[in-house]
């Protein structure tokens, strides 16, 4: 505990306690489950755009991802998808359990795949792999 004298406006002062961390016990805890989820997230992002991209390029694929026929492709790159999400998830949360991994890294590598797995469901961007 320390103490910190603080002026007023008025000119006056007082002693203010400060609490620091070791006093309250406060430990911090590791991020890496919600680094994990947040990674496995962004790879899910990423397998969306890349099914998406190439399911117009090759009919092979196009036709493998025609899981439902009244729903299309869409079906089986939602599910993919998913699968591949939970796959990460599962994979990532026991290596990073318990671990702090540094956020802001982590968080750089999720917005890039992220952000290419957008890029991968644009229709300009995977019309230009049609066949």
């Amino acid at each position: 505990m320390a103490n910190i004298r603080v002026v007023r406006e008025g000119g006056g002062t007082i002693d203010e306690i400060v609490w620091q961390a070791q006093e309250l016990d406060i430990r911090e805890r590791p991020n890496g489950p919600a680094i994990a989820a947040i990674i496995a997230a962004a790879i899910g992002v990423f397998t969306l755009g890349l099914l998406t991209t190439l399911s117009e390029a090759n009919t092979d694929v196009h036709d493998l991802l025609d899981i439902k026929n009244r729903v299309g492709p869409l079906s089986g790159k939602t599910t993919f998808s998913v699968i591949v999400y939970l796959a990460a998830w599962v994979v990532l949360a026991p290596a990073l359990w318990r671990r702090s991994v540094p956020f802001a890294s982590a968080i750089l590598v999720a917005a890039a795949l992220i952000a290419a797995g957008l890029v991968g469901t644009f229709p300009k961007f995977f019309e230009l792999f049609a066949e």
